[in-house]
């Protein structure tokens, strides 16, 4: 769950994406995983969606590494999009073993949150690099 002030609104990078209400001090914890609301996927539960529905998590969830699951965040930490140089990033595991995104570095209201493609082993297939399932 997002735990800073954020909008959305169209993004110069891809089509929807978060953006700071307030200024987020570097080091600040922008979203931790927070259970009973984000939801988490295994490969069996996607197996067993319908079609249009595993096509909506694909499109939405994120590949949690070291766990092999799918999560699929219930807020408006689903638009996030990727940066070359990102502004938050992940530096702990502090709920369940997921990581938490935090501010790399002072980020001024008004600007658009982004994550790098690294945290994500899904990214590639999101951005029609590579074919294949996510977890």
């Amino acid at each position: 769950m997002m735990l800073v002030p954020n909008y959305l609104d169209r993004s110069p990078i891809h089509g929807i994406g978060i953006f700071a209400r307030d200024s987020i001090p570097e080091g600040t914890r922008v979203w931790e995983f927070t259970p009973g609301f984000d939801q988490v996927f295994s490969d069996v539960e996607l197996a067993t969606l319908k079609p249009l529905e595993r096509e909506a998590i694909l499109f939405y969830c994120y590949v949690e590494q070291g766990l092999n699951s799918l999560v699929l965040c219930c807020d408006n930490a689903r638009h996030f999009n990727y940066a070359d140089d990102p502004n938050c990033g992940p530096r702990d595991h502090s709920v369940q073993g997921f990581l938490s995104a935090f501010a790399l570095r002072d980020i001024a209201a008004g600007e658009e949150l982004t994550y790098s493609t690294a945290e994500d082993a899904d990214a590639g297939r999101k951005l029609g690099n590579t074919e294949g399932t996510a977890a």
